[in-house]
């Protein structure tokens, strides 16, 4: 790893913590003494390879092999991994654009049963996302390639508006103007 590349990496993971720790503190809930926001580290890996064998999941991606490139090609990522105690109720990893002006949110993954956190999870990494985007001087915040129209409908209740797929190569997106 190149010394730029490691700097980077160090800088952003600076930048991570310190959403990770703002939003920590601000969540409304009554419980939020039980949950937890970390960086996407192995023990979160562990669990989420047990999601593997549900067959409830929507979405079947390898998060151990996913986060390794993933986290290795973009060191100015957001990441997330979104705990109830000792359970992994979600993990979350996006990145901003090229040239920096929107963010992406590309993969959410919440615990497919008995997810502690439940109809908690969106409102989190939203907030999260939203924070990293201002911190990186974004505007924009996205929501990549959504799996159904219930989430779309869903994820349009905080502010985001559903930008169609354009041609075969272009996702459709979810985008909220910050």
């Amino acid at each position: 790893m190149l010394a730029t590349h490691q700097d980077a990496e160090n800088r952003y993971e600076a930048i991570r913590d310190e959403v990770r720790s703002v939003i920590q503190s601000e969540m409304p809930y009554m419980d939020k003494k039980n949950i937890k926001l970390t960086a996407i580290n192995q023990t979160a890996l562990v669990q989420a390879k047990l999601w593997a064998t549900s067959p409830k999941r929507k979405v079947d991606w390898d998060w151990i092999d996913g986060h390794r490139e993933y986290s290795f090609r973009y060191p100015k990522r957001f990441e997330m991994a979104v705990w109830h105690g000792n359970t992994l109720a979600s993990l979350n990893l996006g990145r901003p654009t090229y040239n920096g002006t929107r963010m992406r949110l590309d993969f959410v993954e919440a615990r497919a049963t008995s997810n502690p956190l439940k109809g908690r999870i969106v409102p989190i990494v939203l907030s999260a996302i939203e924070l990293y985007a201002r911190y990186i001087g974004a505007s924009e915040a996205r929501i990549i390639d959504p799996i159904n129209e219930n989430l779309e409908q869903y994820y349009s209740r905080f502010g985001y508006t559903l930008i169609k797929q354009k041609g075969a190569n272009t996702p459709s997106y979810l985008r909220k103007v910050l």
